[in-house]
């Protein structure tokens, strides 16, 4: 049904109940035919030609950034699976192809059955989810040798040497370690490790994204203002912008306990006309612990924390007091300030006076404060540089490398199971809607590579299905990360149960332009 406006042109569309499943399914359907044959080695591409950029990639999670269909109301279900589905590649960098395939298989599963109880299903699945995580867990394999890291990168990234560089990488941080990628302006691609500081904060407002495909505030070479003053007012922050203007640089981070109001419209206004580059976060911790914080992320980037509670003005803010660094990136919920540009000497002093009050602290709970504030002033972070012979391939090849980053991490941190599918394609859940969606990636791997034949795999054993040898699954070298299995099923059952559990929509179309 089409609610029109008085001039005729359609407002407002509403869809009933018995519509809804059946748009779904085609959605759902359409949008995962053409992301899925990107899963696995097999380099299938896409061609993406969008007004803002133009690319070809094998990325899915690229592809479903840019999917879009004409039909106002099938583009706000492709929303909902987008924006749900993203989030997992957030959280643990890949999955999301494996979490649509996931998600074809349940939406196909129900719309076999002529009666569906949405509720029912919602929590079969989640039942079935609980047990896929717990089976996991259980059979999960730690990450321990350099070789190991290599094979799991191996598979993240179908390009030997780059996925030793990032194997590498991450070997040197460690788990703990953070790992970015930027351009390297040649056509090779390596490893750089800096200094740099991680923040559990993201940026306070999504206007500061400079990437929009990444959802990421990147500001190269930026000026770092630390309070830890609530910014509400526009003069809280129009002096130290005029003073930067007038030195003919426009590149601000701001660590604040908040930014809000009119502060925050001006500098969001600023940004939007071009006129600043402007990225905020909330200052990380809290009670007394964020002072120590806020005084260690000084000491790295050469700043001065402007406190209230010790009775700094903000209008006596000068460039001097402003902390440098190399370049400062912000998502949702982290940050990371890489090449901070502290005096060494004073950080070294730091680093030995904790070491010190280490050594001789007998408190517990204390000596844990005092190593983490040694960790935060020793970090290390790892910039790979991608490198590509035209801007468009770089593009292409930074955007594997991040996904690439985020799923070699997630195996180091949380263990491997048998790769390609495998290990989710043996799981036995109380869902027998979830079983049979559970073993799609498994199936769509094979197509998408045309492996049709291969002999059955007992626990423990995946196939290489690029070289069709088949063992125990280190061996071979096929391997996925637990986190990522886990973030993906949590992500199809999700997504899932949000679309069969909906019985109408309303949806606002697109004004119509009157024609002459």
């Amino acid at each position: 049904m089409e609610i029109k406006n008085k001039n005729n042109m359609t407002k407002i569309k509403i869809v009933k109940q018995k519509e809804v499943f059946d748009i779904v399914a085609s959605v759902v359907n359409q949008m995962c035919d053409l992301i899925k044959v990107t899963y696995g080695p097999a380099s299938n591409k896409i061609i993406i030609d969008r007004v803002l950029h133009k690319i070809v990639c094998d990325d899915g999670v690229q592809a479903a950034r840019d999917f879009e269909l004409d039909d106002p109301v099938e583009n706000a279900i492709v929303r909902i699976i987008r924006d749900t589905a993203i989030r997992t590649n957030d959280r643990v960098g890949d999955g999301t192809t494996g979490a649509l395939i996931m998600l074809q298989a349940i939406i196909n599963e129900v719309g076999k059955s002529s009666r569906r109880d949405g509720r029912k299903i919602e929590k079969e699945l989640k039942k079935g989810l609980a047990d896929v995580k717990e089976q996991l867990l259980a059979i999960a394999h730690p990450i321990k040798t350099l070789g190991e890291l290599e094979k799991v990168a191996r598979i993240s990234f179908d390009d030997e040497a780059i996925s030793k560089v990032i194997a590498n990488a991450w070997f040197q941080l460690g788990k703990d370690g953070v790992l970015t990628v930027d351009r390297s302006g040649t056509m090779e691609t390596f490893a750089d490790i800096t200094d740099g500081i991680k923040i559990d904060r993201g940026y306070i407002s999504p206007y500061m994204v400079t990437n929009p495909e990444r959802m990421e505030a990147v500001i190269e070479k930026p000026y770092i203002l630390i309070t830890d003053y609530r910014l509400t007012e526009a003069n809280d922050v129009l002096p130290i912008l005029n003073a930067l203007i007038q030195k003919g640089i426009n590149n601000l981070v701001i660590i604040a306990e908040n930014i809000e109001g009119a502060a925050l419209a001006t500098l969001i206004v600023n940004k939007m006309q071009g006129k600043f580059n402007t990225t905020a976060i909330c200052a990380p911790s809290n009670g007394e612990n964020r002072s120590i914080v806020l005084e260690d992320i000084a000491l790295m980037t050469g700043a001065k924390v402007f406190s209230e509670k010790k009775g700094d003005k903000l209008e006596a803010v000068t460039l001097a007091n402003l902390g440098r660094a190399e370049r400062f990136t912000a998502k949702s919920d982290t940050s990371v300030i890489v090449g901070p540009r502290g005096k060494k000497a004073d950080i070294q002093t730091a680093i030995s006076d904790l070491n010190s009050a280490i050594a001789k602290e007998t408190n517990e709970r204390v000596r844990n404060d005092l190593r983490v504030r040694l960790a935060r002033l020793s970090g290390k972070v790892a910039v790979i540089r991608a490198g590509a012979a035209t801007e468009q391939e770089e593009k292409a090849l930074r955007y594997k490398i991040d996904d690439a980053i985020h799923a070699v991490h997630s195996a180091f941190k949380g263990g491997v199971v048998p790769g390609a599918g495998v290990a989710l394609s043996m799981l036995e859940t109380s869902s027998p809607i979830l079983n049979a969606a559970l073993k799609a990636p498994f199936k769509q791997l094979k197509e998408n590579v045309g492996l049709e034949e291969h002999r059955e795999l007992k626990k423990g054993e995946a196939i290489n299905v690029v070289t069709g040898k088949a063992g125990k699954f280190i061996e071979v070298g096929v391997m996925d990360p637990v986190e990522v299995l886990i973030a993906g099923v949590e992500s199809a059952v999700s997504i899932a149960s949000l679309l069969i559990t909906s019985s109408g929509m309303i949806v606002e179309k697109p004004k119509e332009v009157p024609t002459e």
